[in-house]
């Protein structure tokens, strides 16, 4: 929708109608799509990796998922463990996510990591993954009481390399840039 220059009241309107459908997990999707993997890179990206990951993802030929979330940090987003290490031109990454919307399908993660040794607010990063990446590793597609139409995955990374220019933004506001789409995620959750 800040694509189209529409404000955020659309993206509720359409959460709501999604809501009348009696499908949680097609909402989920979609909104995981349009909202919540998507919205740092509409905001901060360059213009290159809007026109690799958020032009396709827009026009719903590839599918993006959101990586926040870990086995020992759900809703402590500033005790995530996962590393993005700077070697040369490329980041090295190693870690896992957990309870990944869309994770086991994704052609890319919206992925955040740690990319210094400094504070927990200010050492983390958001950076465009593609997920056909050598070792990147879907462990398991989540058995769910609900929502089943809508994958959750847990994925596994080892030393899986990407260009530094994947990096969205500035390196180090990874947890601002995520604490601002989140706010936007939880009203779409409500809406729906």
């Amino acid at each position: 929708y800040g694509g189209m220059g529409l404000d955020f009241s659309y993206n509720i309107a359409v959460a709501e109608e999604l809501g009348n459908i009696r499908c949680a997990g097609i909402p989920m999707a979609i909104g995981v799509q349009a909202g919540m993997a998507t919205p740092a890179l509409t905001r901060f990206g360059s213009h290159e990796l809007k026109k690799q990951f958020l032009v396709p993802t827009i026009a719903g030929d590839v599918v993006a998922c959101l990586g926040i979330s870990e086995a020992g940090a759900g809703s402590d987003v500033a005790n995530i463990k996962t590393t993005a290490v700077r070697k040369g031109d490329e980041y090295v990454i190693n870690g896992g996510k957990m309870w990944i919307t869309s994770g086991s399908q994704a052609d890319w993660m919206c992925l955040l990591a740690n990319t210094s040794e400094g504070p927990p607010h200010r050492n983390k990063s958001l950076i465009c993954l593609p997920m056909n990446l050598p070792g990147i590793h879907v462990a398991k597609k989540i058995d769910k009481l609900g929502m089943r139409s809508s994958d959750t995955a847990q994925i596994f990374f080892e030393n899986v390399r990407v260009p530094c220019t994947n990096l969205i933004g500035e390196e180090g506001k990874g947890f601002t840039y995520q604490m601002l789409q989140f706010q936007e995620e939880r009203l779409w959750a409500v809406a729906s």
